[in-house]
């Protein structure tokens, strides 16, 4: 990564820092998705292939990749250190380590020694001094033509080897592009199956079982509940429901037929000094669907 990459990686990195503390949902939810899932891996590939020349491909791979390896030291730097995992800490966590990836190779080519000149060489002691050898101008043109190589031009390939060559290149493409095909793929049939998934779950019936507060505790110690229930199914009944109270004795039964709109509501008279249990069950189940815990009366 150049010099000036680095700087607008930095700059971008505290800009997406700033925008997900302070800015609007907008740029905080751009700020994020550039702290989650680019930025870090940007910097994380400039620390690692630094000597190495990477395709335009391969960088595409490693940025997502790399960063959701940071996201993950992150959590576990956050947690360690016993913060919250709010927005925070994520965009500190992130923020830090992506300014930390940028600056490791600016501290590396800093480390590497640079070669020492004619003054610093001449203040050396005379052991530790270089070899210097002074050439005149007929030994410079001595060595300039023994270090000449002497290249024969070969004839142009035909055209049966590049067509091979070509094939060749062909074949590289395809084996570059594939990662990436791969990777959409993936993400495509992740995207298919979540859509699925939450389509299947918004449209699932959920049944409730529900009490309101228990009404005063009259002469006999008894009191009133209104108990109903709702997002019941037709074909799942008739529902049966059940109080059951101290030492498991069952006072109430009930047989509820579900409305239209699948649900019911009735007002059961209970004994006021036990905590009870209410448990629904439908159709042929012997273990409750819902279970509802009413207190006693103090």
């Amino acid at each position: 990564m150049n010099a000036l990459l680095t700087r607008i990686v930095a700059g971008l990195t505290l800009a997406a820092g700033v925008a997900v503390l302070a800015g609007p949902k907008p740029l905080a939810v751009a700020g994020g998705l550039l702290l989650a899932f680019v930025l870090p891996g940007m910097a994380v590939t400039g620390a690692l292939f630094r000597r190495r020349t990477l395709t335009a491909i391969e960088r595409v791979l490693l940025a997502p990749a790399l960063s959701m390896a940071v996201l993950i030291v992150a959590g576990l730097a956050i947690h360690l250190c016993r913060l919250p995992l709010d927005r925070v800490s994520w965009a500190v966590a992130t923020g830090g380590l992506t300014l930390l990836a940028l600056g490791v190779p600016l501290v590396l080519s800093k480390g590497v020694a640079a070669a020492p000149t004619a003054e610093e060489e001449e203040s050396r002691p005379v052991g530790e001094r270089r070899a210097r050898i002074d050439l005149t101008p007929r030994d410079a043109v001595v060595m300039a033509e023994a270090r000449t190589i002497v290249m024969s031009v070969v004839p142009p390939e035909d055209e049966q080897q590049a067509a091979v060559d070509e094939k060749a290149q062909r074949s590289r493409l395809v084996r570059q592009l594939l990662p990436l095909v791969l990777v959409l793929a993936v993400l495509g049939g992740a995207s298919w199956l979540s859509f699925g998934t939450s389509r299947a779950t918004y449209e699932t019936t959920v049944t409730a079982l529900s009490a309101a507060p228990s009404g005063p505790v009259d002469a006999l110690g008894n009191r009133v509940v209104a108990v109903s229930a709702s997002g019941l199914v037709a074909a799942d009944g008739p529902y049966r429901l059940t109080v059951s109270g101290a030492g498991g004795t069952t006072p109430t039964r009930r047989v509820i037929a579900p409305s239209g709109d699948g649900t019911w509501s009735e007002n059961l008279t209970l004994p006021g000094d036990q905590r009870l249990t209410v448990s629904l069950y439908r159709f042929g189940d012997t273990g409750a669907f819902r279970t509802l815990y009413i207190s006693a009366v103090e």
